[in-house]
C-alpha cells in the first residue's frame, strides 16, 4: 500500500460520511476505501478504476481526493478539468510526498481553489484541502503542437497533452534517434513502445511503415491518435503495460522506444531491462530494436544478452542510440 493511502486511511471517519472521488489514482488498494464512489486514472491501477486522460465526476460528489501527479503542469490540468465539470464549489484534497513536490502542488491548487489549509501529515506525505471554483475548461488552451520530421521527410504536427512525456517540445533524444534511422529504408512494420505523443509513430507511418503504437499512459495514448489524425496518417495505438496489449503471436520488423526511467517520481530501469529481454519475441526474422537512451545507463549488457550483434548507431554528449538484431 502507497504512503498516500495510508494517509488517507488516517482520515477514515470522514470519508466514511462522504461520497468522495478518487482522482488520478495510483494505488489498487485506494479505490476500495470506504466511501469512495468513483475512481480515474492515467494508466491501469486496478478492476473498476476508470482510465482515461481526464476525470468525470458523477454526480453527487461532495469531495474530490486528488494525488498529485509527477508534473505540476499535468496537477493544473486536471485541476482545471475538474473545476470545468462543477456548478457550484466542491471541497478538493491533494496529498503527496512531502519530497515530490507537495509544496509546488500547494501554489498551483491556490490558482484555482483559494486558500489552502493543511489537514494532515504522516509517512513522508501531506494531504490538505481546499475548495474548488468552478471555471470553464477547453482541452485546446492545454494543447500544445511542435514539429518533427525523420531526414529529408516534411515536418509532421505533433500534439501534446499536460502528462504526456516532454510535453510540448521534440525531446533531444528521439530527435537524435529519428535522425539514426533516416538513411536506413523504413520497414513494412513498426511497434512504438512507449510513444507519448505519437512522434516515432506518426514519423514511420509518413515513411511508409504500419504502426502499433504503445503506451500505458491514456493521455499519451490519446495524445497520440490526435498527433496521427492531425497529419491524415492511420495506426493502431494501445493502451499497453509494455507489451500485455501486443497481440499473441504478432511480430514486427522494427521495434523502435525511447524508454522511460521513471516510474512515477522512482527511477527505475526495470521497465527497459523487461523491454529489452522480450523484445527478440516481437520481431520478425532479421528484425531490428531501435532504442534511444541517456548516456550512462546500463543497456548495453543487457542488448548484447539479447541479440548477436548491437552497434551504436548515433551518440552525442547526452544521449546514445543502440540497433539491435540477430
Amino acid at each position: 500500500m502507497e504512503n498516500t493511502t495510508r494517509l488517507l486511511e488516517r482520515q477514515c471517519d470522514e470519508l466514511a460520511d462522504r461520497k468522495w472521488a478518487l482522482v488520478n489514482a495510483n494505488d489498487a488498494a485506494a479505490p476500495s476505501m470506504s466511501g469512495c464512489v468513483y475512481s480515474h486514472a492515467d494508466r491501469p491501477v486496478a478492476a473498476g478504476v476508470d482510465v482515461a486522460m481526464l476525470p468525470t465526476l458523477p454526480h453527487g460528489v461532495d469531495l474530490v481526493v486528488l494525488l498529485l501527479p509527477k508534473s505540476l503542469e499535468h496537477l493544473e490540468f486536471l485541476l482545471a478539468a475538474l473545476a470545468g465539470q462543477l456548478d457550484q464549489a466542491c471541497e478538493l484534497w491533494l496529498v503527496g510526498p512531502t519530497r515530490g513536490g507537495i509544496k509546488g502542488g500547494m501554489t498551483r491548487l491556490s490558482r484555482y481553489a483559494g486558500q489552502v489549509r493543511s489537514l494532515d501529515s504522516a509517512r513522508h506525505c501531506k494531504l490538505v484541502s481546499a475548495m474548488l471554483s468552478p471555471q470553464p475548461f477547453s482541452l485546446s488552451a492545454w494543447t500544445r503542437t511542435f514539429s518533427a520530421r525523420r531526414g529529408a521527410q516534411p515536418a509532421l504536427e505533433v500534439t501534446s497533452y499536460p502528462g504526456v512525456f516532454n510535453h510540448g517540445t521534440l525531446d533531444e533524444g528521439t530527435a537524435l534517434l529519428l535522425d539514426a534511422m533516416a538513411d536506413v529504408a523504413a520497414p513494412q512494420t513498426v511497434l512504438d513502445v512507449g510513444c507519448g505523443a505519437g512522434v516515432i509513430s506518426a514519423v514511420m507511418a509518413a515513411a511508409g511503415s504500419g504502426v502499433t503504437a504503445l503506451d500505458v499512459s491514456a493521455t499519451a495514448v490519446a495524445a497520440t491518435q490526435a498527433t496521427l489524425a492531425a497529419n491524415q496518417l492511420a495506426g493502431t495505438v494501445l493502451q499497453s503495460d509494455l507489451y500485455d496489449a501486443v497481440a499473441p503471436g504478432a511480430q514486427f520488423n522494427w521495434l523502435v522506444t525511447n524508454p522511460p526511467f521513471h516510474d512515477g517520481s522512482e527511477r527505475t530501469l526495470g521497465i527497459t531491462r523487461r523491454l529489452i529481454e522480450s523484445a527478440p519475441q516481437l520481431l520478425l526474422p532479421g528484425g531490428q530494436l531501435w532504442l534511444v537512451a541517456n548516456q550512462g545507463l546500463a543497456y548495453h549488457d543487457w542488448l548484447e544478452k539479447a541479440f548477436a550483434r548491437v552497434i551504436v548507431a548515433a551518440e552525442n554528449r547526452r544521449f546514445r542510440v543502440y540497433r539491435a538484431w540477430h
